[in-house]
């Protein structure tokens, strides 16, 4: 099958960490950790400075808990950087090519094929478009190497073999 549409680019490791922060902090999970977490590292100093004469000690962590409790996705992104730093689908170009078939990706030592009815879903996420084979498991677009006709396309694609 001929291919309709061709891109080529890289992932810098900080286009990766955007990614992976933006992902954490949509989680609702992460964001009521983060809500504790300041909550917690504000509350005692407003009393502590007489802005407020008490406060519910029953969602207060002790400083520790509350910074690793607001800093988490930060230190979990730093760690899965670190760890994938060698990565190699960090560090080469990839080529994606899109048809009515599907979605062919290649890098430099492999390449995986993908029929749009494999996709399971398509998300939009700091900057990039999310191509959902499996609950765990995603294909990364740059959306600034796409035009919005490509991405309606993309979408329109996964949509349809979804029926």
């Amino acid at each position: 099958m001929k291919s309709l549409l061709t891109i080529s680019f890289k992932i810098t490791p900080l286009e990766y960490a955007k990614f992976l922060i933006a992902s954490y902090y949509r989680k609702p999970t992460t964001i009521i950790l983060a809500a504790t977490g300041l909550y917690s590292l504000i509350m005692p100093a407003l009393v502590e400075y007489g802005v407020l004469d008490d406060y519910n000690k029953g969602l207060y962590f002790s400083l520790p808990y509350a910074l690793v409790v607001l800093f988490y996705p930060l230190v979990m992104t730093a760690l899965i950087i670190l760890t994938r730093i060698r990565n190699a689908y960090l560090k080469q170009e990839m080529l994606y090519e899109f048809d009515d078939e599907g979605v062919h990706i290649q890098g430099e030592d492999f390449k995986s094929d993908l029929t749009w009815a494999h996709i399971r879903e398509v998300k939009e996420i700091a900057g990039f478009l999310v191509l959902k084979p499996s609950a765990r498991e995603g294909y990364l677009v740059k959306k600034n190497v796409l035009g919005a006709d490509e991405i309606t396309y993309i979408k329109n694609k996964i949509a349809a073999a979804k029926g």
